[in-house]
């Protein structure tokens, strides 16, 4: 069977076909760009997953394939020994709740779950599949985009270039880079600090140069192994 898994992310949209336990195929489009995508055939149905109720976008894949679609709008108040720390789960991202199924379908130990996305989140699971809490800050995007709109001298000129290391900048641009970078890595790190024996798992659009700065691994797809941990509960071959 082959499932279309869609996580629809604020800034962008990303698919992954998953085929039999694994991915077989992905991709990423732009939010404005989605109502027109052609998007993958999957034989068995389609799982998407986003905080938003997105209805133009379901009655576009709905009109593309006629195989059963789920939608994941909030993560499920009971799934297996999974233990949520919400007193109303529904309240909780479902892009969380996923990276941390998907963190869980990699390990049986208490795992750090850090999402670099928009917003940088971290989330503490135990061994035990309880979800002990976690923080949401602004992601590197929204950090810098604060710096730039919300100050009169920090300007980024033509010339300038990013930077994606942990080194001084030596322009504005380069320094309002590797500055939200060593931010966002100091913080990651204080919590994992505080937390031993958790194991770090980074994933989102930003994890790489997170995972690199730290020295850590990059798990790119924890929320698509997560929602592949739901196929077969939701659909039959």
């Amino acid at each position: 069977m082959s499932v279309l898994l869609i996580d629809g992310g604020n800034s962008r949209t990303k698919w992954a076909l998953f085929d039999t336990g694994r991915i077989t195929e992905q991709g990423v489009v732009s939010n404005h760009q989605r109502l027109d995508y052609e998007w993958p055939t999957p034989t068995t149905g389609t799982l998407f997953a986003s905080v938003r109720h997105d209805e133009a976008l379901v009655e576009v894949l709905q009109q593309q394939s006629d195989r059963p679609l789920h939608r994941l709008n909030a993560p499920q108040p009971e799934l297996g020994d999974f233990t949520h720390c919400y007193v109303d789960p529904t309240r909780l991202g479902v892009d969380r709740w996923l990276a941390m199924l998907g963190a869980q379908a990699h390990t049986q130990e208490a795992a750090l779950v850090v999402d670099a996305g928009t917003a940088l989140t971290l989330d503490l699971l135990d061994a035990n599949r309880a979800h002990l809490g976690g923080y949401i800050v602004p992601g590197l995007t929204m950090a810098r985009q604060a710096l730039f709109q919300g100050t009169d001298k920090v300007i980024a000129f033509d010339d300038e270039r990013e930077q994606d290391s942990l080194a001084p900048g030596q322009s504005t641009l380069a320094c309002v880079a590797s500055g939200t970078l060593r931010q966002m890595a100091a913080f990651v790190g204080a919590v994992a600090e505080d937390h031993p024996g958790h194991r770090l798992m980074i994933t989102g659009g930003d994890g790489s140069a997170l995972a690199e700065a730290l020295g850590a691994r990059y798990y790119p797809d924890l929320i698509f192994d997560g929602m592949g941990t739901l196929c077969a509960g939701l659909f039959t071959a």
